[in-house]
């Protein structure tokens, strides 16, 4: 990165640059009054207030543990109909039972 030329009025300028924003003397106050109007709030209000938000995560989970359960249950039958070949090819031809065990 080259550095400014010595002729450059804008690190004087920025090093003088002061930012002074308007105090406002309630601000404490009306933070507060916000926090306590939410504080008195029942969870069912709360919920109800936020309908759409909970149905979506709710729904969410709903889908995701169906989903989950749905895999697992392919998984566990896809390893039951494998045990069950292997036992019927060894049951079938004695000779396999050297390669394959249930």
């Amino acid at each position: 990165m080259n550095p400014s030329p010595p002729n450059d009025p804008l690190p004087p300028l920025l090093a003088t640059w002061r930012v002074g924003p308007k105090v406002n003397p309630h601000f404490r106050a009306q933070v507060w009054s916000r926090i306590g109007s939410h504080a008195r709030q029942s969870w069912p209000a709360y919920v109800r207030s936020h309908l759409a938000p909970w149905s979506f995560a709710a729904a969410l989970v709903i889908v995701s543990a169906g989903w989950l359960g749905h895999v697992a249950g392919e998984a566990r039958i896809s390893a039951r109909r494998e045990a069950m070949v292997v036992s019927y090819l060894v049951d079938l031809d004695p000779r396999v039972q050297a390669k394959l065990r249930p």
